[in-house]
């Protein structure tokens, strides 16, 4: 009897797990067509690089402005694909900014990281910042992740 009831839970268990397996599959990429935003502004230069480190913990985007500089109203540009507007990043603040308020031109979002998650997060490889529509991009110093 033991045996038995040990056996049905290991089948249960199984057909557990692979149907979890196999919606993993199924399941869709972030994707809200009312977010989309402009799209990335490819005839803009990068005009310098500013003392500003961005290192990605968790969800989250963390930036450290190590300059005397204050960043107002600007576009600020994941991967030269996601934008997210950003009201002020004053000098020596550290700002946290969740990955899931970058979107693209299309609506569609950088996959997020967590215990739970589907897909590999976006890795943070660049990142700019476009103060006005003909100004050159700011580039920040994007530190990979460990992992």
């Amino acid at each position: 009897m033991v045996r038995i009831l040990f056996k049905i839970r290991m089948v249960v268990a199984t057909l557990l797990l692979l149907t979890l397996a196999g919606a993993g599959g199924c399941f869709p990429k972030r994707y809200d067509a009312a977010k989309a935003t402009e799209r990335y502004p490819s005839n803009l230069p990068v005009g310098s690089i500013a003392d500003i480190q961005v290192t990605r913990d968790g969800n989250e985007m963390v930036i450290v402005n190590a300059t005397v500089i204050d960043f107002k109203d600007m576009k600020l540009w994941l991967n030269r694909r996601y934008m997210h507007m950003v009201e002020r990043i004053e000098p020596g603040e550290t700002v946290r900014i969740d990955m899931g308020e970058f979107w693209d031109v299309w609506g569609g979002g950088p996959n997020p990281g967590g215990l739970l998650r589907w897909y590999d997060p976006t890795p943070i490889v660049v990142v700019e910042a476009q103060i006005d529509e003909s100004s050159p991009l700011i580039g920040f110093l994007s530190i990979p992740d460990e992992n």
